[in-house]
């Protein structure tokens, strides 16, 4: 039975009411007019999103001693380009609350995917020159659409990949979309800008999609294949992240930046997975 796009829609609003929060920030972020007080305001209109912030900024990514229980301070002293990643990482927890029975994997397994990505994906954003901030925000939202599936599976279980060895495949099988296309539905409808959309949308294959080559999806194909070496890849998915010399020559990273990447990722991952205790 096939999932409808006002079904999909519907199901993500109600499943993670910061991302429209998150799209709206960056709009806010790249208008130089925009004053510190409409930030809050935005903010602070979602009180579960007010707390995760307000807590982040007190965490060790930031090493800052004093503790603050006010979204204003915390906004002021983290600065308005920390903010939108912390929005972020507190939008995909949003997400990220429940086992998704349906692929047999623990919420805290997507959330730890997500981060790994997001923290990848930045790096070698700028390392191919583009927008670091879109990069990470591919790298976390790219899997939202798993959890729509999850919630609409009525008992279909992902058999693992020795039987179907790309998730995608049994995903439009079972669904008749992939979470990635549910994923890039979501985006749409809550206007992420069409580079992140696009990028998201032809990750699984980025020198394969309708427009050519595709330098956005190849950085988060990259990204993906980094967070798999730490150990944190996501069933089914393994085969889409091979490296290979076309990739490399696209994102404009060698095997060595690769690594280089990896490590520096790794680091940043557990200061961001330590933001979120």
């Amino acid at each position: 039975m096939s999932i409808t796009q006002e079904n999909i829609i519907a199901l993500g609003n109600k499943l993670a009411p910061a991302a429209v929060t998150f799209s709206r920030l960056r709009t806010l972020l790249l208008d130089p007019q925009t004053e510190m007080e409409e930030i809050i305001q935005l903010i602070r209109l979602d009180p579960a999103l007010t707390f995760h912030v307000v807590r982040m900024s007190n965490s060790v990514l930031f090493g800052l001693r004093d503790r603050t229980d006010s979204l204003d301070v915390a906004v002021g002293r983290v600065g308005l380009g920390e903010i939108f990643r912390l929005v972020g990482l507190a939008a995909t927890q949003q997400v990220c609350q429940r086992d998704l029975y349906t692929y047999r994997l623990p919420a805290s397994r997507l959330w730890e995917n997500a981060v790994a990505t997001a923290a990848a994906a930045e790096l070698l954003g700028q390392r191919a020159g583009r927008d670091g901030g879109l990069a990470y925000t591919a790298g976390l939202v790219r899997t939202i659409g798993r959890v729509i599936l999850d919630g609409t599976s009525q008992g279909r279980v992902y058999p693992g990949e020795a039987e179907w060895p790309s998730v995608a495949e049994w995903e439009k099988k079972m669904f008749g979309v992939t979470s990635s296309e549910v994923t890039t539905i979501l985006l749409k409808h809550w206007r992420f800008p069409s580079e992140l959309i696009e990028s998201v949308q032809d990750h699984f294959e980025p020198l394969a999609c309708s427009n050519g080559t595709n330098l956005g999806a190849c950085v988060l194909n990259l990204a993906c294949g980094v967070a798999a070496r730490f150990g944190l890849d996501l069933p089914g998915e393994g085969g889409d992240w091979i490296c290979t010399p076309a990739k490399l020559t696209l994102a404009g990273v060698s095997e060595a930046d690769l690594e280089e990447c990896a490590n520096r990722a790794r680091a940043h991952y557990v200061l961001l997975c330590a933001s979120v205790v």
